[in-house]
């Protein structure tokens, strides 16, 4: 597919955020076979895999207690969840170029105004959604750095003696992994905030970079469904159906079967390693809400509060997409079967049933295959959390 040399103003609108995010880490797949994208790639994956390594070990290790343990394993977890969207884009870049491509030739080649003011409202949604992500992410960063960034303030809302870093060093670092960096010079510790640094930018930007990028994705592919629903529908008004207008729509059809199940090729594996931390980190998170909520330790109940916050934003944005992916591409059979079918020619009417038979089996998004994500997982989700969380409680109580 060729591509415009400039883009439009709505192909910008569209792509551009994304553009400059993921590109920092290497991941624009429009610049893959770009040599500074891959070591940018290659650099930002590394700096991530520092970071799990580093608190894996102060994991292994909980030489300074269990809530400098506790801190390491979710920010481990974390970094995991990251690690894996870095590795699994390089493994499925040429499906989301396909997507991207498709996004281009859209926006270059719309002329109906209503086909284009249903394209503009579905890229709205995928940009307000990840301008959210966009800002919980920064919100985290804060909380992150806030501890050493405040440390010689004494406010009145933080409690420093009830955090764990006074336990460990009386130098703060940003990641619990005071195991690993147990003793170091003035410059080691500069060196080792610096990395920090890097690796907390590394998380939020693969995080809500790629969970944006995703959305948007999606979002465009739900669009297409409901301009070739609309198109169906404006068949009925006309009352005029001909086997060249329906081969037209057969070939777009087609096409957006095919935009799924590249969508579906990319984002499988991320989904799955994505629900499976996210579930565990929900109980996790709950628990240590409870713990700093029994001690009145503000700051931390905060902390925790925005983590749990940020962890089903991002479930409900996969929960989300891959419900509407799947009530768009079904409404299409009703759109199909409400067309005056009855009035077009024999070879024609022949046509219609394998395309109704077609539409009414959506597509779904799904978690590595296993399960599909919509609303109904996110519910069955919230109340395993839910579950797993009431009985740590009841542990914790006795």
């Amino acid at each position: 597919m060729r591509l415009p040399v400039q883009w439009n103003a709505e192909i910008s609108y569209v792509l551009t955020l994304y553009k400059y995010l993921l590109n920092t880490l290497g991941l624009w797949v429009l610049n893959e076979k770009n040599v500074f994208s891959r070591i940018r790639w290659f650099m930002s994956t590394i700096v991530e895999m520092t970071a799990t390594v580093s608190l894996s070990l102060e994991v292994i290790r909980h030489c300074h207690g269990f809530e400098d343990a506790f801190d390491a394993f979710l920010s481990a977890s974390s970094s995991v969840i990251s690690i894996s969207k870095l590795l699994l884009h390089r493994v499925n870049w040429r499906d989301k170029l396909i997507l991207v491509q498709a996004i281009i030739h859209d926006w270059t080649s719309v002329k109906n105004p209503h086909t284009r003011d249903i394209m503009l409202k579905y890229a709205r949604t995928g940009r307000f959604v990840s301008l959210i992500l966009c800002y919980l992410g920064c919100a985290s960063c804060v909380f992150l750095f806030s501890p050493l960034i405040f440390a010689n303030l004494d406010l009145p809302w933080i409690s420093w003696e009830k955090q764990p870093y006074n336990k460990t060093s009386e130098r703060r670092l940003i990641l619990a992994a005071y195991c690993v960096f147990e003793t170091y010079t003035s410059y080691a510790y500069g060196f080792i905030e610096v990395l920090q640094m890097l690796q907390v930018l590394v998380n939020c930007i693969s995080q809500c970079g790629n969970d944006g990028f995703f959305f948007q994705l999606t979002m465009h592919v739900c669009g297409q469904f409901e301009v070739l629903r609309m198109n169906f529908t404006d068949i009925i008004s006309k009352q005029s159906l001909s086997h060249n207008k329906l081969g037209i729509l057969l070939k777009r059809h087609h096409r957006l079967i095919d935009l799924a199940h590249h969508l579906q090729e990319a984002y499988s594996l991320v989904i799955l390693s994505q629900l499976l931390m996210s579930v565990l980190l929900l109980c996790i998170e709950g628990f240590q809400l409870i713990l700093t909520l029994s001690i009145h330790n503000t700051f931390a109940a905060m902390k925790h509060i925005l983590f749990i916050m940020v962890l089903l934003v991002q479930l409900f944005i996969y929960c989300f997409a891959g419900q509407t992916l799947e009530s768009q591409s079904q409404e299409l059979a009703y759109a199909i079967y409400e067309t005056p079918w009855y009035n077009v020619d024999i070879n024609v009417m022949k046509d219609l049933p394998l395309m109704i038979l077609r539409a009414a089996n959506p597509h779904r998004l799904t978690a590595g295959k296993l399960l599909a994500i919509n609303f109904e997982s996110f519910k069955e989700i919230l109340k395993a959390s839910a579950s797993y969380l009431s009985v740590l409680r009841v542990m914790l109580d006795t």
